[in-house]
């Protein structure tokens, strides 16, 4: 979600056997963060996609909307299975970390733009860093058309909660199945709010779960046969690739 050109070109160099969907957000297409989708090529077909900006003008290329601290896309794309000839949408973003208005505006609109870009019927795979918790307004507007894949999962997902590190190792985790067992306001707490510190056995408490940030969302229907959170380090030390946790799910259309 967050690819500059540079890493894009890294990527398309080490991924010879995918093309690459998604315009960067810059004012040219070109510079910037994207949020691109890279597809199989010998597996899928892109039958058509695009990009727009969440923003008030969504295609107007290079704008803010509503207060966000950078502009901000999604790309989504139309695929065809070339085995089977039937279709599934793709669609990635990365919403504002700064403004709240950006963050559900910015989904309203993405949901909107899934009636246009999905034909009725169409299966749609929804991904992104969202920067929100699942109990706040962005993710609620989501799961009232998708499902969030973690909970579809046939499978105890795997891994931690938290998808986002901000590079601080940790020498344990809260597992997801561990933090699935709190109140959903307390697992998704931010600290300092009067959730992170519920009474319990006459004291306070913060379940430090960690945010859980980043998100796959699929359609009604779709099946989920494994869910995952890869907190891996690089080989032989405590330092983390990204600041985010990449999350993989095994779907079957």
């Amino acid at each position: 979600q967050e690819v500059r050109p540079d890493q894009a070109e890294f990527l398309d160099a080490s991924l010879p056997e995918y093309a690459k969907y998604g315009e960067h957000r810059g004012a040219d297409r070109k510079s910037d963060e994207a949020s691109s989708i890279y597809f199989r090529t010998n597996r899928f077909e892109c039958v058509k996609g695009g990009t727009f900006w969440l923003s008030e003008t969504p295609d107007v290329p290079g704008l803010k909307g509503w207060g966000a601290a950078c502009p901000r896309v999604c790309s989504w794309a139309l695929l065809k299975d070339r085995r089977t000839g039937k279709q599934f949408c793709f669609a990635n973003t990365h919403t504002d970390h700064v403004s709240a208005l950006a963050r559900k505006e910015g989904m309203l609109l993405i949901i909107r733009r899934m009636k246009e870009f999905a034909p009725a019927g169409t299966p749609i795979v929804f991904t992104g860093d969202h920067n929100c918790r699942e109990t706040e307004e962005p993710a609620q507007a989501v799961s009232k058309i998708l499902k969030n894949a973690l909970y579809e999962s046939e499978t105890p997902p795997e891994g931690p909660w938290r998808t986002f590190s901000g590079w601080q190792w940790r020498d344990h985790e809260y597992s997801a199945v561990d933090a699935l067992k709190l109140q959903p306001n307390v697992r998704n707490a931010r600290k300092g709010s009067p959730d992170a510190d519920k009474a319990k056995n006459g004291g306070y408490v913060w379940e430090d779960c960690g945010p859980r940030i980043d998100y796959i969302y699929v359609s009604p229907g779709v099946k989920v046969k494994r869910y995952a959170t890869h907190a891996d380090p690089r080989p032989g030390t405590q330092l983390y690739p990204s600041d985010h946790f990449p999350v993989t799910a095994e779907i079957e259309l």
